[in-house]
């Protein structure tokens, strides 16, 4: 997969698509991916050592902009930046893709990026003419469609980096790792097709020199399942945001086992995600370490949630805190906190 889209980055590059004008970077610098509490909903922001932003969703749309708001308070305050370099909706869900408008009249968003503009929603088809009016006011008409191999386009400063598409309309990308899976037999696909809008997610893996992390946006059961079956297409990632916001339609164990996750974190609501089922898995899974989630899962009993030491919100009405991951220059190591709070380091395989 690394050669693959090694290959792929120098044919764009050759193209005049792979890189961006010159920006300040260091070699010294590290790279920082912040889980944002958009409640329920999913906003996750990466920051390159050359200072080039990564927004992956954008929460839900609201009158008071609450989502869009939390959004550039970390990437304008905490990050330090003035714009968002490029903006990728995983998928057609209010929670994903509603906030765009919203975060667009607060800061700069320079290129935006989705699995193509459907001429009718899959799901939600009653807010969908409205919704997409205000993404494409907000894109001003300038998505680009992103595939299954694609990579978004960024500088390197320091260690290797690349952000490959490893999924995308209810397809993967080809073969990569020769590596087998380790359980398809015991976790195979399911019966009944997914025609839900979930299934066609952008899924994103993000290499680091040796660190890797994976975000499959709203992935359900099946195309996880192609992910590693009969091959493993991700190899083993050391960070991984936990699919569907840990929802029981995800989260296949033949993935979960494969790519044999160090850190997982769920980005979920006090009422949405982090279902016992998929609690459970994570909680079994030999190589977890350490279990976070953004918010006590309220519907559900403590035990079924991790440690209250490594939830960032506990209680409905909060004030919002993100988790911060931050992977050294080096690649070596990394360090999750809570807002500015730390709370562990963990070395890279």
């Amino acid at each position: 997969m690394r050669r693959f889209a090694w290959v792929l980055g120098l044919a764009l590059a050759a193209a005049g698509l792979a890189t961006a004008a010159p920006g300040p970077s260091s070699a010294s610098s590290p790279l920082d991916l912040y889980f944002i509490d958009v409640e329920g909903g999913a906003a996750t922001l990466i920051v390159t050592p050359a200072k080039e932003s990564v927004l992956i969703d954008t929460g839900w749309p609201r009158e008071d902009q609450r989502d869009a708001k939390r959004i550039e308070h970390v990437a304008r305050y905490v990050a330090g930046l003035s714009q968002i370099d490029h903006c990728a909706i995983t998928h057609w869900h209010t929670d994903h893709y509603g906030g765009v408008e919203g975060l667009t009249k607060l800061m700069p968003v320079r290129h935006f990026y989705d699995r193509g503009i459907p001429p009718m929603a899959q799901d939600d088809a009653k807010d969908f003419p409205e919704l997409m009016a205000a993404y494409k006011r907000g894109t001003k008409g300038a998505s680009k469609a992103l595939h299954p191999g694609d990579a978004i386009p960024l500088r390197v400063a320091g260690m290797p980096l690349e952000l490959q598409v490893v999924a995308g309309q209810g397809k993967v990308a080809g073969e990569g790792s020769k590596e087998l899976a380790v359980s398809c037999e015991r976790h195979p696909a399911a019966p009944v097709k997914d025609e839900s809008d979930n299934m066609r997610s952008l899924a994103f893996l993000l290499h680091y020199g040796k660190f890797a992390f994976l975000n499959c946006g709203d992935l359900t059961w099946n195309i996880e399942h192609k992910l590693v079956c009969p091959k493993n297409r991700i190899g083993k990632v050391d960070l991984l945001q936990v699919t569907h916001h840990g929802w029981e339609a995800s989260s296949n164990p033949a993935l979960i086992e494969a790519i044999q996750p160090r850190v997982a974190v769920v980005v979920n609501g006090p009422h949405k995600g982090a279902s016992p089922r998929v609690m459970k898995l994570l909680k079994s899974t030999p190589s977890i370490e350490a279990l976070y989630q953004l918010h006590m899962f309220l519907d559900s009993t403590p035990a079924d949630n991790t440690t209250p030491d490594k939830i960032a919100n506990l209680e409905e009405n909060c004030k919002g805190e993100f988790i911060h991951a931050r992977v050294s220059p080096d690649a070596e190591k990394y360090a999750i906190s809570f807002g500015e709070t730390p709370k562990a380091t963990f070395k890279v395989r």
